[in-house]
């Protein structure tokens, strides 16, 4: 098999933080497997027509806490990345580089670096559900929180009232559900399962402690992998994560919703689904 070296242009190996991961990844990992990852950087950039020396001048404004943030997931992507990762990594390295805040940017490589090929599945799916789902609870609910806004405007104003017989007033209160919704960047557990025809599942948790089965009967693991992926990507910040309270004991994985956070929806942007 012919070494992807020779696809690599030269010039971008000329570029001394490129050139020294590659000396360095090579000296003790697998050649080929570097080379393939540089390749797949390359092509990346041409796709975005970044010329090599527009690479080379962004590089140079980075101050030195950038180019060590660059430089070690960089060097992740040639070493240690899953090749379910590599897409959306390379591309949040190249915007990274190529925008003037990267603070976003750093955080996103670092969360996509804790990835593993589950957590790449769940993100696709929520990136397929964002695009193509139907959000029937979501409706519902949208229209409860404006019922309740107008209900509560409606509401007699408090007034403190005195008078020589009686020093204070009962006022009766109606107490409103928290019902929180971030338009579109909130997701309902029921409508989500709904659309991925997951059935019999209303608590979350119990994926986590009963296999499921396909409709052949067989027992499948698939979704108690994605749902530890959805717990993983709460303790990132991606998403966060609502639970239904009820009398008795309480589970937190007993979910009604889950939002997709500032650094989930910029997660997204670099994550692929097929059309």
């Amino acid at each position: 098999m012919a070494s992807a070296l020779s696809l690599i242009n030269p010039a971008f190996l000329a570029i001394p933080i490129f050139a020294s991961v590659y000396n360095e990844a090579c000296s003790y990992f697998d050649t080929k497997s570097v080379e393939k990852r540089l390749l797949q950087f390359q092509k990346k950039i041409e796709e975005q027509a970044i010329t090599i020396n527009a690479l080379q001048e962004s590089i140079d404004l980075l101050d030195e806490h950038s180019q060590y943030v660059f430089r070690n997931n960089f060097k992740h992507l040639c070493l240690s990345a899953l090749p379910e990762i590599t897409e959306p990594l390379i591309d949040c390295l190249i915007s990274y580089l190529m925008n003037e805040k990267q603070d976003m940017d750093e955080e996103l490589c670092e969360i996509i670096c804790s990835c593993n090929g589950n957590d790449i599945e769940l993100l696709k799916i929520i990136k397929q559900y964002m695009k193509d789902g139907v959000r029937i609870y979501h409706q519902q609910m949208t229209e409860k929180y404006q019922s309740d806004i107008r209900e509560k405007q409606k509401q007699p104003q408090i007034v403190n009232q005195e008078n020589t017989t009686m020093k204070k007033a009962y006022t009766p209160h109606k107490w409103y559900d928290r019902n929180i919704i971030y338009g579109e960047n909130t997701i309902f557990w029921k409508d989500f399962t709904e659309f991925f025809k997951l059935t019999n599942i209303q608590d979350m948790g119990r994926i986590l402690n009963e296999a499921g089965k396909d409709e052949d009967g067989f027992e499948v693991y698939d979704w108690a992998f994605l749902v530890r992926a959805l717990l993983k990507m709460q303790s990132k910040g991606v998403v966060q994560l609502e639970f239904i309270s009820s009398t008795g004991i309480i589970s937190q994985n007993n979910i009604d919703r889950f939002h997709i956070t500032l650094f989930g929806q910029n997660l997204l942007e670099h994550i692929r689904v097929d059309a």
